[in-house]
């Protein structure tokens, strides 16, 4: 079975690019909609929407386990109780820059809680019922949302976050 990956409008193959897969064009609206139905980074589009066949097949099971829920449904926090995604932006493209343009995930989130450890709210610092740190979740997520900018590039290595010319230059605006 190929692994699928997502982008806002398509949903493409990962397979090799000699053989045929099928694609599924999504408005984005849609897109959306799946987006909030992932349970992790490493959710694929067909992990969500297999389990929404899965749902519509058996219909809503009183047996279903926790680990099966679709939708998130902790509560998001009150606004301004946690810093929003787009203020780690800045410090994530300075360490990466800083870095020589690129870094392995795990330093950078280290080096952003020294760079943002006096910034971050008591909220931020609450432990996700996955277990991990609400902040070094919301910098994953800025990541992404980088990504999707062409701050930060698609093509570097699993677990390696590289800055791009576009984000130099929005570092260089912003950082004056």
């Amino acid at each position: 079975m190929s692994r699928l990956r997502v982008k806002e409008g398509i949903i493409i193959s990962t397979y090799a690019k000699f053989l045929f897969m099928p694609e599924i064009k999504l408005s984005s609206s849609i897109y959306q909609r799946l987006l909030r139905r992932s349970l992790s980074f490493d959710d694929t589009a067909e992990d969500v929407i297999s389990r929404l066949l899965d749902q519509a097949e058996v219909g809503t099971s009183s047996n279903r386990k926790d680990s099966d829920v679709l939708v998130r449904n902790e509560a998001s926090p009150p606004p301004g109780s946690i810093l929003s995604v787009g203020e780690y932006w800045l410090p994530i493209l300075s360490i990466i820059a800083d870095a020589g343009g690129s870094a392995p995930a795990n330093d950078v989130i280290d080096a952003l809680e020294e760079r943002m450890g006096g910034a971050l709210k008591d909220r931020d610092r609450e432990t996700l019922r996955n277990g991990e740190v609400r902040w070094r979740n919301r910098a994953r997520f800025a990541r992404l949302r980088m990504k999707e900018r062409g701050l930060l590039s698609n093509a570097s290595p699993r677990g390696v976050w590289e800055i791009t010319e576009a984000g130099h230059a929005y570092l260089k605006l912003r950082a004056r």
